[in-house]
């Protein structure tokens, strides 16, 4: 999630640098590369989903961990990214 992190700080930085407010900057970079970040954990989920359901008591409450881990830190990577980017925005530089 770390890499998702930078990718989404530096789509909102080259925002700001194209003018944008620093607000809706943040909004419109967090919304865009958020659809990714879904789309990767629900295929994920997806794949977990038959060894959850597997009898096996060994198999079935690793793959429930991780299917609960992918989803709270996509929900945390949506929060907690632009909480941070607004907390302490880095400085940009322009081209001028």
């Amino acid at each position: 999630m770390c890499i998702v992190k930078l990718i989404a700080i530096f789509f909102t930085d080259q925002l700001r640098l194209e003018g944008m407010p620093q607000e809706e900057a943040i909004e419109k970079g967090s919304e865009i590369r958020f659809l990714r970040v879904v789309l990767t954990s629900l295929t994920a989920i997806g794949g977990l989903i038959p060894l959850a359901l597997n009898p096996n008591p060994q198999i079935s409450p690793l793959a429930l961990v991780l299917i609960g881990g992918l989803i709270s830190s996509t929900v945390l990577s949506r929060i907690g990214t632009a909480v941070k980017y607004k907390l302490i925005p880095p400085t940009t530089v322009s081209n001028n």
